[in-house]
């Protein structure tokens, strides 16, 4: 049994934030172009074709993932199994949730089947769901042993290659919406074929489902499947609603300006993910419980900030960058943004309550929000199309976000003040942060 490492020093935690960060700024950027590249030469229409088709595979992958990421890296954190076995079962389960992935993805195109997903369309999609699972379960291995950097190539070397693909396979052999889930099946294989190749290097893996651990792994991960997959529900559904109630057009119009929005989520989500790896391996949770909280506060702070300037700048930058055609994008990213804001409180606390882990605190605060967000879209799709659908994701993120706060401050004893109020120290951490960096 490994022993623990006392609390990281505040300059391995920034340099692991800024290390993530700086990850998910170029896969961002990246990914940006994509949505660039793939408006201009697909249009309103078909862009929406391509992210209905998707979102299916993406709440599979929400569910199917079974909270063994953060299931992983609460157990190598801990430090009470061997490792070597913590990584065969991890490997080992990979074949029982792809293989339930795919078969459940089948079943809902069957009954969700729409016109232009071709059988093509659809293997495609499909076939990314292994290649996902392997990549995510990879990277909590590493995240669990601290090696930030080796999760952090699952994260931006995807989206170079889904780019480099979409450059090949959309703009220059112009094979549309084939070729833009071709090139997201393609880089997902080469980078889950990385994935493994590294993990069989490092750890003596034995496929076999007799290993005790896959069960412990399986109950806490359960748990953390159906936080995501509630979760990502909240983050997705109104897509779905939206093409049930609307139409494929307003479907590619709320997608854009949902991507511009989340763009806000860049610097909690590297924080984030930081914060639950160190939960997982700190010893002195009341240290960590005031640096989440400094996080948060700071991370809020810059959230508003930005949102000022996504504000403005929106009328400008959409029909400049992605073409007039998804002015429409305009409106959604505007009335979207204050949701997207106080989101961000959730993000960070989540990744400290995920390393305890403690998924099943989603679930509490995000069934309601869900609930709301449903019948919300039921009412104001119908009235407002993709901005009806803004303003029901708006009201479910605050109820859910809520919720969570209220939950978090009673389980690690944080008093809701000293989490929201900011102190002279908050802005000397930002000064001495600038000057390490």
């Amino acid at each position: 049994m490994k022993t623990k490492s006392p609390l990281i020093r505040p300059k391995s935690f920034s340099g692991d934030i800024i290390s993530v960060f700086t990850s998910n700024v170029f896969s961002l950027v990246a990914n940006l172009l994509i949505v660039v590249l793939l408006t201009r030469v697909l249009g309103p229409e078909a862009y929406g074709l391509y992210t209905a088709i998707l979102v299916i595979p993406l709440l599979v992958v929400s569910f199917f993932q079974m909270g063994i990421r953060p299931t992983t890296v609460f157990m190598i954190g801990s430090g009470k199994y061997d490792n070597n076995q913590v990584v065969s079962a991890v490997m080992s389960t990979i074949l029982i949730t792809s293989t339930g992935g795919i078969i459940f993805s089948v079943i809902a195109y069957l009954l969700m089947f729409k016109t232009g997903y071709t059988p093509l369309l659809i293997i495609l999609a499909i076939m990314t769901i292994p290649l996902r699972l392997t990549a995510i379960y990879a990277g909590g291995v590493f995240l669990g042993k601290e090696e930030i950097k080796k999760a952090n190539v699952m994260n931006w070397f995807t989206a170079l290659l889904m780019l480099v693909f979409a450059l090949v396979f959309v703009w220059l052999l112009k094979l549309r919406v084939n070729g833009a889930l071709l090139g997201l099946m393609l880089s997902n294989l080469i980078v889950s074929s990385y994935a493994i190749s590294l993990l069989r290097k490092e750890y003596t893996i034995k496929l076999s489902f007799q290993n005790p651990i896959i069960e412990r792994m399986l109950k806490l991960g359960v748990v953390y499947a159906v936080s995501f997959l509630i979760i990502q529900l909240n983050y997705r559904i109104d897509i779905l609603l939206l093409q049930w109630l609307s139409s494929t057009r307003e479907v590619g119009l709320y997608s854009l300006g949902t991507a511009v929005a989340e763009l806000l989520w860049q610097i909690p989500l590297a924080i984030s993910i930081v914060v639950m790896t160190r939960s997982a391996n700190a010893t002195d949770q009341e240290k960590m419980n005031e640096s989440t909280a400094r996080l948060l506060r700071l991370s809020f702070l810059a959230g508003i900030m930005l949102s000022a300037f996504i504000f403005i700048l929106a009328p400008f930058i959409i029909p400049l960058v992605f073409g007039h055609q998804f002015s429409g994008s305009i409106s959604i990213v505007q009335t979207i943004l204050p949701g997207i804001i106080i989101v961000i409180i959730f993000r960070i606390l989540a990744g400290r309550l995920s390393g305890l882990g403690k998924p099943q605190v989603a679930i509490k605060a995000f069934v309601p929000a869900l609930l709301i967000n449903v019948a919300l879209n039921f009412y104001f799709i119908p009235l407002y199309n993709g901005l009806g659908a803004a303003i029901s994701t708006n009201i479910s993120y605050f109820v859910g976000s809520i919720i969570y706060v209220n939950e978090y401050c009673k389980i690690t004893g944080t008093p809701f003040i000293s989490l929201i109020k900011y102190s002279t120290e908050d802005f000397a951490f930002i000064r001495k942060f600038i000057q390490k960096r």
